[in-house]
């Protein structure tokens, strides 16, 4: 899928590896990409580590064309914790300052003052960012901005609720850079995988980078189904094709399609 643009996640957060809490923002960024036509690549789980985050987004932003952080940014109404250090940790991976953002600082005291709540310091954190950096708000009813450091590591928030607005007001910019979106059919067949696993295996090898299949098991199916087989690709016209050759090879029939 050349000139496709690709995409890494690093999660952040001592909660999720401990399995204290269940990681969902990465499932639904897949999804999210996927429908914009960017490839997700990579997805990275690390704790509250000011070292292990430093070292994770320099690696992924050299690497990938974008890259999204989730967590460690403070999201509570009573502050961020200790451990929410990631605009810390970043600042520190490209040697920039930590700035106030009045704009933002103002926002966070009026809200606070609707829960007769005082503003703290530890709530002045979450509205100190990396600076020199992009401060973007696509919408004007969110008014959280969503911190960009170097060019192309987007800093999100951790808790699901915020991570999904937030990702959503990016959909018009992200589609733009990506240009193009995926298609995506799924075949289903009666065939084990390993009677289909050498037809696979020859019509990717024919159909190179283009377009990329996959197959995927599954386990005492009512309808007798073996497999259910992925084949997704940028142009729809060589997705449809493949599709047909896979469908007629194995005797399968369309599952499903994903425009």
């Amino acid at each position: 899928m050349s000139g496709t643009i690709t995409a890494a996640c690093c999660i952040i957060g001592d909660e999720i590896l401990s399995g204290k809490t269940q990681d969902t923002n990465s499932h639904y960024l897949a999804k999210i990409l996927f429908s914009l036509g960017i490839e997700l690549k990579c997805v990275q789980i690390i704790g509250d580590n000011r070292e292990d985050i430093t070292k994770s987004v320099r690696k992924l932003s050299s690497t990938y064309d974008i890259v999204f952080t989730s967590g460690g940014i403070g999201e509570e109404e009573e502050g961020p914790t200790h451990d929410d250090i990631t605009y810390e940790a970043i600042a520190a991976a490209y040697d920039l300052e930590l700035k106030l953002d009045g704009e933002t600082y103002e926002y966070f005291e009026k809200q606070l003052e609707k829960g007769k709540l005082k503003m703290t310091k530890n709530h002045a954190r979450m509205a100190t960012f990396p600076y020199p950096a992009r401060l973007l708000k696509e919408k004007r009813d969110i008014p959280i901005p969503i911190v960009v450091v170097n060019e192309n590591i987007y800093i999100l928030p951790g808790v699901p609720v915020l991570f999904k607005v937030l990702l959503n007001s990016l959909q018009t910019r992200l589609a733009l850079m990506s240009g193009s979106k995926f298609y995506r059919n799924e075949i289903a067949t009666k065939q084990t995988e390993v009677m289909i696993a050498d037809i696979l295996t020859e019509i990717q090898s024919q159909a190179m980078n283009e377009v990329k299949i996959g197959s995927y098991p599954l386990w005492k199916d009512k309808d007798g189904i073996q497999v259910i087989i992925s084949v997704s690709g940028k142009d729809q016209l060589k997705v449809d094709k493949v599709s047909q050759e896979i469908m007629t090879k194995t005797n399968g029939w369309l599952y499903s399609s994903l425009l």
